[in-house]
This record gives structure tokens, sequence and C-alpha cells, in this order.
């Protein structure tokens, strides 16, 4: 798929693009460039046993640059998960096992939601209801992991259970301003208007500005998860992912409305951001791959580039950053 730009209007920015790091609001949202602590994933149980091969491709990619933790279910679960990795090569070294009950593989969305005041780290527990029931599962154990990690990393966990947010759908710039999918927060909070689910996000998240996207593929669970379409690769640029779809085009033009620098990405944008690194979706072709290098490195060029054949987590409905729940450094 050839390549789009819009024009840059770096020099043009608004307002809303002035709010640095420093003087965003009190509490605010890290943005995944910032330092990270460590990346948290919950091990894929025997009904995702399909996507461990990846699992084991990313934890490879990550451990070179900081920490994994993984979520297991059980200690025979950990170990059976142990072996797998070891088998397919992976180092265990740097790996951090935690035996907490889960439901799926998912951790970006049930995961926790990181604030920070400036001086210390917050865990969000927000509700998580499977994506709106769309699989069919419940997902209580899901539902409490951030509580679990909060006693784990000895973290206040603010109490959000009262809204339904699903980190894959938020989308920041570190620099209060975020992008999130409208028909996800519509369908998962029903009878709340666009002010409404505005004044909750913003009050909670420290946030001064939401840039909505409008619409989804009618096959996607996660009714438009945002970081399918957009990613944030600074302050005040976005790569949307080159669909040629209405809902990719409407959020550039609104976005280079605002003054942001759009770059159009000739791939999955579902990639993870680390300390130093990023993990993206390979396609599988040479020449294509080199393109993704390179627009990645050019995207983050002080990171070291990792490819990772993921499209076992793609037929499940998701990405790299699906999987992974990244844990900031204050």
């Amino acid at each position: 798929m050839p390549m789009r730009r819009l024009p840059l209007f770096g020099a043009a920015l608004t307002g809303l693009l002035a709010v640095s790091v420093a003087e965003a609001a009190s509490p605010r949202v890290p943005a995944e460039w910032e330092p990270q602590a460590a990346i948290w994933m919950q091990w894929p149980g025997r009904y995702e046993k399909e996507m461990r091969p990846a699992f084991a491709d990313i934890i490879q990619a990550v451990q070179k640059h900081e920490s994994v933790h993984l979520l297991a279910n059980s200690e025979k679960e950990q170990q059976a998960a142990a072996s797998f990795l070891v088998n397919r090569g992976v180092s265990v070294a740097n790996v951090t096992w935690h035996i907490v009950p889960i439901d799926n593989a998912w951790m970006r969305d049930n995961g926790p939601i990181y604030v920070t005041d400036g001086e210390t780290l917050t865990i969000q527990n927000w509700a998580f209801t499977g994506w709106d029931g769309s699989t069919g599962a419940t997902y209580h154990k899901d539902d409490r992991v951030p509580v679990r990690l909060g006693t784990l990393l000895g973290m206040e966990v603010a109490d959000r259970t009262d809204y339904v947010l699903e980190k894959g759908n938020l989308e920041v710039n570190g620099a209060g301003i975020a992008l999130l999918n409208w028909d996800c927060q519509k369908q998962r909070n029903p009878g709340l208007g666009k002010e409404e689910h505005e004044q909750i996000l913003k009050e909670a998240l420290g946030l001064t500005e939401i840039i909505w996207s409008y619409g989804h593929h009618p096959d996607d669970i996660t009714t438009g998860h945002i970081d399918g379409s957009a990613r944030f690769i600074n302050p005040t640029t976005v790569a949307i992912a080159d669909t040629g779809e209405d809902t990719e085009t409407r959020l550039a033009e609104d976005l280079q409305t605002l003054g942001f620098n759009v770059e159009w990405y000739p791939g999955d944008v579902n990639w993870l951001v680390g300390d130093g690194y990023v993990v993206a979706m390979s396609e599988l072709d040479e020449d294509l791959d080199a393109t993704l290098r390179q627009e990645l490195q050019r995207y983050f060029p002080a990171r070291e580039v990792h490819l990772v054949d993921a499209w076992s987590i793609a037929d499940g409905g998701g990405g790299i950053h699906c999987v992974t729940n990244d844990q900031p450094e204050l």
C-alpha cells in the first residue's frame, strides 16, 4: 500500500499542543516512550495457546532492554510456561513470575492504568467487562488484576469501576492530550453524553483535551480501540494506520486541523514502545518489513526496532500492544 502523508503543521501548533510535560495537569498519564520500570503480560491459557510462540518472541525482544513480569494462574502453569520459553530459546533470567488468577492474555485492556502527580505513581482500576461481553465469556478474574498488582507493587489503587475503560482505547501524549475511539466508549458506558464522558476522563487522567476517533470495523470485537488506528510518536505527531478507511482519514483530518503532524504508517500500528526499543508486527515480507523498519527507526531514532511474527495474536483480534502493559518508572 503506498504511503500518504498530510501536510505537516509543526510550526502552527495550537494552544492545545503548547502543554509541556512539566506543565501538564495533575494527575498525568505518562506517555509510552517515557522511562519504564517493566512490561507486564498474562500468559496465554489453553484456549489461547496459539499465541504462545508470539509471546515468546515478544518477551525475548523486551527482555534485552527491561524486565518482564508474567502472570500465570498456578505454579503448574508457570512451570509449563517457563519450559515453553526455554525450549524456544528465551532466557527466563529477566522474567519475574506472579501467581495471579487471570482469564485471558490481553493485559493491555484489563490491566492497570498508571497516573503520576510528579512524586508518586498510582494505579487506577477501571471496570473491565470483556469488551462488553462480546466474546460470551466472563472476566471477573481479569477485572481484579489492577487491584492485585497494586498489592504486589505496594501502590495505591484508585477505584474507578463505575466507568468502563480499556487501556487499548487510551492513547496519550504525556502532556494532557488523549486519543480515544468514541464508538467504544459510547458502547461501554451507555446513557452518557460526550460531555459526561469527557468530564470523567479529564478529571481522572488529568487531561486537558480529548480527540475522538469515530467508526470501527464491524468485526472488531474491541469496537474500534484507538491503538489499532493511531499512535502518538511524540507529543505533537500521530502515526495513523494507512488503511484507506473513513475512520482513519477523518481522524487524520481532525488532527491536522488541530495542528498535529500526521504520519501514515503502512502496517500495523499496534506496536509497543519501551526503554530503548520498539516491538512491532512483521508483515512476513522482506521488502515491506524493510520499509516498516525504516519508518519505525525514523519515528523512534534512539530505539532498536524488533519486528516479530505476531499474526497469531492478530488472528485473536489484537496485536502486540494489546497483550502488553507498560509500567512507568517514576
